[in-house]
């Protein structure tokens, strides 16, 4: 049994009662986090401390009797003082006033403030703060809110109804503002559950607070001073002064609105009783009162940040598309795909950290900007935004809308502010050649900008490959998809510096037009004329650097103008040129980063490129610093915390090159052997019958061709069975040539991947692989796991009637479904090359056909088409088809016997066999990017077809190779012939 009275011994009556009520309140917050997997833990933990912290000085046995007497003393003396405020602050008293003034350092800068709070209830409240530069009234009725700016003589105002989460009402409204994510959250949560007794009790048994004996004045940590003793016009007081702060309050227990309203006054004549002639814009009160709940929220988390900001959990993560890692502590977000499909994954990604991004420019800054120009900010954001919306690319509208969607806001909201005007104060230099120790080009981008606004807790490097675009890497900030910074896989790196000129936004925006870029640009020429010939907005400096030339130039652009610096050139602007260099900064900043690079000339690396970059040459504003390598791939980034400028952070090393192969190489392997994934292609047949000067040619293009139009490509994963013979996926498509068959109708290709490729972000090459008549498809299975072998891409279509597409009644087979299933399979030929060009991994300029035998004649005809195909290889077929099935033996005599017992003549089957003749086609082969491969002895196909085909089609002597072979033999040739292949196939 526990002696409960020796557990209390020594503690008062007043101390146990106070230690339970906490250690209560601990496990129920602890009980509740744990049901809602909310991460409040670190309140539930402080409680728990604080009940067996209460006392601990008086539970001393030893402790001297007249210090605990004192110190009784003083937490009575305390009680007696702070409790008018302690019911004030927890709404016991209903309705009060609270006056206060003083001087407060910001911006190291003494400025005096006074706030003038008036709380009538829960929905009713008049709040004035004065200041020298700026002044702010916000009134709250229950049906209104009034934001007035008397500098500006502007009021901001709504009535109807309000946010269901943000709102300025209630008696929680500091508990919703006041997140976990702030440290403010757990004293404001411990005042809500304590009486005035325990709190000066649990205050005055510490060591940070000492009672002044005789007064009733305290100290504060040894430096601030807090004192009850006086008091104005008999009502509580207080004084409260430090090293860089004064402050005088006074509350008054009852209530008189500064701004009356008569019960029977409407909104607008309210307004016009208090403020006549100032001028009134009606906005929606959700909106209002949403941007200063949160613009207050967010200030909260940014002036005292909890260690969920500080110190975030760092969990990598992956979702379709996209990918979190954690490198050295920073956020590296990796997104491939679609814009849409990078949109959705950013989102699923960043939720939080966009939103915090979103808090800080929005309601935060904006929320600043308002008072300080006493225009609404969201409605310049949107101005700006119609101007400049007609000059961003529809991808990159695309994939804004996805992203909001994604964090389940409006989409107009989300697309203004990926515009948001940045006038950043920075600096920027490129060195290489001479400068350098290596003759690499090194190129140090410095961002100075607000982190006072928290933009680092968003901060975020993204790795980009989006289709049809080059992978880049942007150092920038969650919600956000322009760039500020940036380097791509071509060896292109950039970073800005902003100027003036805003409201100039008739033009492509800058973070716009720095993406496209990244995307779109492969040498520093293709740079200049991008922002030559683009429409720009305000005055922008920068620094372009080439990684594969080892040069830099310097930017200066206006919306009328643009200048460039070459490296070693002077200007009035940047002083004397300095060899292989450019250098851009301004004031001190610049004269100290051109000495710094004057004395380190000729022996910069990485390591002195990002001293570069250290203070003061980056302000006490530093968000990121970021050291490219272009050449290597490599950047070298640090991020700013809430503590520190970025220059005094340590530099994380990423390998851009080596992150984007290995990631792709995982999400390709994903794609294969996950669920079924989609892919929009269309067809870019192109038959130019017009054009085609031999009549018997355009009938036969005609009857081969079809009108084109989009589909789509899937990728299944391939079964146990499958994987066991070297299959990775299944690539399925529509056949553009329809039979009625659903199961015939939709083509099958057998995905045998390319392997010992590791950079798959340049992609690989692909060949097309036509089978034979057999129905096991045993030497195109054997020719597509070959090409596999030496780093190809292999698609091994299944011919219509064969394996997958194997026709649902087999009675409908016959001799002739060879015939029909050769018309079709020449079609679906010609649209694998533009299934193919739309998956991951493949080079679209690199996709090559290969058929043999049956699959040879289908190649045959297929590049009489048109020349959609890099190269064309066919293997024991030619042309004649009617000679084969008449002449040849074996399987050729095998389908003419077939055809007799059915009741086809020869000639009715020369007829049918004419509608898909290679001949006919052959004189529009390129000559250049075929080659044929025919057996010297071969009986099936005998060498006349081949040479017949050879000849029409005009193939150089070296392209067509004959082997001294029979049609069954020549598989002796296959290991020679796959490497020629593989090498066609990479040309």
């Amino acid at each position: 049994m526990i002696d409960s009275n020796a557990a209390c011994r020594g503690w008062s009556s007043f101390e146990f009662q106070t230690r339970i009520v906490l250690f209560s309140q601990g496990v129920v917050t602890l009980m509740r986090a744990y049901h809602s997997n909310c991460v409040r833990w670190h309140i539930a933990l402080l409680l728990l401390v604080c009940s067996f912290a209460i006392g601990r000085v008086v539970a001393d046995d030893g402790a001297d009797a007249g210090a605990k007497d004192r110190i009784e003393s003083s937490a009575a003396e305390l009680a007696s003082a702070i409790e008018p405020w302690l019911a004030a602050y927890q709404l016991q008293t209903e309705a009060f006033t609270i006056t206060a003034e003083g001087t407060l350092r910001i911006d190291n800068q003494t400025q005096p403030l006074k706030v003038h709070w008036t709380r009538i209830s829960d929905d009713a409240f008049d709040l004035q703060i004065e200041h020298s530069e700026y002044g702010v009234i916000l009134v709250r009725r229950d049906d209104a809110t009034v934001l007035v700016l008397p500098r500006h003589r502007k009021i901001f105002w709504g009535t109807g109804e309000t946010d269901a989460r943000d709102h300025l009402s209630g008696r929680d409204f500091i508990r919703k503002t006041i997140r976990g994510t702030s440290t403010l959250a757990a004293p404001c949560d411990l005042l809500r559950l304590l009486d005035a007794a325990a709190l000066a009790e649990l205050v005055t048994g510490t060591q940070q607070v000492e009672h002044i004996e005789g007064t009733r004045s305290w100290t504060l940590d040894g430096k601030s001073k807090l004192d009850f003793a006086g008091s104005v016009d008999s009502h509580p007081s207080f004084q409260l002064s430090g090293d860089e702060f004064q402050a005088t309050a006074r509350l008054v227990c009852d209530a008189e609105p500064q701004w009356p309203r008569a019960a029977e006054q409407t909104t607008e004549e309210w307004l016009e009783t208090h403020w006549l002639d100032f001028d009134r814009q009606r906005l929606p009160r959700a909106e209002l009162e949403r941007t200063i709940a949160r613009g207050v929220a967010r200030a909260a988390e940014v002036l005292a940040p909890s260690s969920r900001l500080t110190e975030p959990t760092q969990k990598d993560r992956t979702v379709p598309n996209g990918e979190l890692r954690w490198i050295e502590g920073q956020r590296v977000v990796l997104l491939q795909g679609s814009p849409e499909a990078i949109g959705q994954a950013h989102a699923q990604l960043l939720k939080n950290e966009a939103y915090r991004c979103i808090d800080s420019v929005l309601h935060g800054f904006g929320l600043v900007q308002t008072i300080a120009n006493g225009r609404w900010f969201r409605e310049d954001l949107e101005r700006a935004y119609e101007q400049l919306k007609p000059h961003i690319p529809k991808r990159h509208l695309a994939e804004t809308r996805a992203l909001a969607r994604g964090l389940e806001l409006d989409e107009s909201l989300v697309e203004s502010l990926n515009v948001f005007p940045e006038l950043f104060h920075c600096s920027g230099f490129a060195v290489f050649g001479s400068a350098t120790v290596d003759g690499k080009l090194y190129h140090g981008r410095v961002l100075d900008y607000m982190t006072s606004i928290g933009l680092q807790d968003a901060s975020t490097t993204f790795i980009v490959a989006a289709e049809g675009q080059i992978p880049f890497v942007n150092v920038g900030y969650a919600g956000f998809i322009g760039s500020v910074s940036g380097m791509n896989l071509e060896k292109i790196s950039l970073g800005e510096m902003g100027g003036r000129g805003e409201g100039e936004w008739d033009g492509v925006p800058m973070a716009t037009l720095m993406r496209r870029a990244l995307e779109e640009c492969d040498s520093l020429e293709s740079v200049k004329r991008l922002w030559t010939e683009s429409p720009r907005t305000c005055e922008y400096y920068y620094v372009f650097a080439d990684g594969e030339s080892r040069t830099a130039v310097g930017v200066a652009a206006t919306s009328q103008s643009i200048e460039f610096v070459a490296p070693g050139q002077s200007h009035p602007l940047l002083g004397d040129g300095i060899q292989d260099t450019v250098v851009l900064s301004a004031g001190s900043r610049l004269e100290l980063l051109r000495q710094r690079i004057e004395s380190l000339h000729g022996k910069i690396d990485a390591a002195h490129g990002t001293q570069l970059m250290c203070r003061p040459v980056a302000m006490s504003s530093n968000l990121h610093n970021v050291l490219f390598v272009p050449e290597d791939g490599d950047l070298y980034i640090a991020n700013a915390t809430h503590s520190q400028p970025a220059a005094d952070r340590p530099y994380v090393k990423l390998s851009f090159k080596e992150l984007v192969s290995e990631w792709k190489e995982r999400q390709l392997q994903s794609t294969l052997s996950s669920t079924v994934r989609r892919f929009e292609a269309k067809d870019t047949l192109c038959l130019e019958v017009e054009d085609e000067s031999s009549e018997d040619a355009q009938k036969c293009l005609v009857g081969l061709g079809w009108t084109p139009e989009a589909f789509t490509v899937a990728i299944e994963p391939s079964d146990d069975e499958q994987q066991k013979r070297g299959i990775d996926a299944l690539v399925r498509f529509p056949s553009p040539v329809a039979t009625g068959d659903p199961a015939n109708d939709r083509v099958a290709m057998e995905w045998y991947r390319a392997q010992g490729v590791k950079d798959l972000s340049t992609r690989s090459p692909a060949v097309v692989v036509i089978h034979e008549s057999g129905r096991g498809m045993t030497v195109g299975r054997l020719i597509a796991r070959g090409l596999s072998k030496q780093g190809v891409h292999a698609f091994m279509m299944q011919l219509p009637t064969y394996g997958l597409r194997k026709p649902q009644d087999d009675g409908r087979k016959d001799s002739q479904s060879m015939i029909r299933g050769m018309r079709q399979g020449i079609g679906d030929a010609r649209r694998a090359f533009d299934a193919v060009r739309v998956l991951p991994g493949v080079d679209p300029d690199r996709i090559s056909i290969q058929g043999t035998s049956l699959g040879g004649f289908v190649v045959a005809t297929t590049c009489g088409l048109d020349q959609a195909y890099h190269r064309s290889i066919i293997l024991l077929a030619g042309g004649d088809l009617y000679s084969v099935i008449s002449r040849g033996d074996r399987d050729a005599a095998k389908s003419r016997k077939e055809l007799e017992r059915e009741g086809y003549s020869l000639e009715q089957v020369k007829e049918v066999l004419y509608t898909i003749e290679p001949l006919r086609l052959a004189h529009r082969v390129s000559p250049t990017k075929t080659w044929l491969f025919s057996g010297a002895y071969d009986t099936v196909v005998p060498p006349a077809c081949s040479y017949a085909f050879a000849k029409a089609a005009m193939l150089p002597t070296e392209q067509h190779v004959e082997m001294p072979a029979d049609h069954y033999s020549g598989v002796v040739f296959l290991p020679s012939i796959l490497k020629q292949l593989a090498n066609i196939a990479r040309q």
